[in-house]
């Protein structure tokens, strides 16, 4: 399996979580990237992924748009690209009733992204956008790095990266090289695939796929 390092020192930069920068003593460690940081599939189709935004969810419009539009700049492509047809779309972005507390869901099978806005009407623009641009980070591939084996690196994710929970607004060279190399290590959903869970309404999420 290739493997990609990346110098701690380069995650450092441009990254501050509360006004810390991450500690000294952490610098020149090498990372690498492996496959308990990725699942199996991402959601692109030939290389993008058109999503469609519901009714209820567009109060949530301009933190999406900012959202979509950082992660096309950080991946140098447009992948994300908005339809509004919603069965044209690979990605759905709709307000839904989960569980209580959590803001967002990504369902990557029928492509689906749950906001609670019960939470997310509580937290503040930059951090409605954070929870956007986490969420579309796993449409990509990229697993929760809080749930990194780990120790020690997961506390460093969750302190600073955006798929480890930081709700920073900034797509770092880290968060962005790996989704680059989730998007060549996982395998897009295929289309039979895709649509049997998209259609199936049995499904938890398919009820709010309106």
């Amino acid at each position: 399996m290739k493997r990609i390092a990346l110098l701690l020192s380069a995650l450092v930069v441009g990254i501050v979580i509360m006004g810390i920068s991450l500690v000294d003593s952490a610098q020149g460690r090498t990372i690498y990237f492996d496959h308990n940081m990725i699942a199996s599939k991402n959601l692109t189709d030939h290389g993008v992924i058109k999503y469609h935004v519901t009714g209820n969810a567009h109060k949530y419009n301009n933190e999406i748009n900012v959202a979509t539009k950082k992660w096309n700049y950080a991946l140098g492509k447009k992948v994300f690209v908005q339809t509004n047809s919603l069965t044209d779309s690979r990605l759905v972005i709709t307000k839904a009733a989960i569980t209580p507390g959590l803001a967002g869901v990504a369902e990557i099978n029928s492509g689906v992204i749950a906001l609670n806005s019960e939470t997310m009407n509580r937290y503040s623009e930059s951090k409605r956008e954070a929870v956007l641009i986490h969420e579309l980070g796993h449409t990509l591939g990229t697993k929760d790095l809080y749930l990194y084996p780990e120790a020690s690196l997961r506390s460093l994710f969750t302190r600073a990266t955006i798929m480890g929970g930081d709700y920073s607004t900034h797509i770092g060279k880290f968060d962005a090289d790996l989704a680059k190399w989730s998007l060549k290590h996982t395998t897009p959903v295929s289309d039979s695939e895709f649509n049997g869970y998209r259609h199936d309404p049995h499904l938890y999420f398919q009820k709010y796929v309106v």
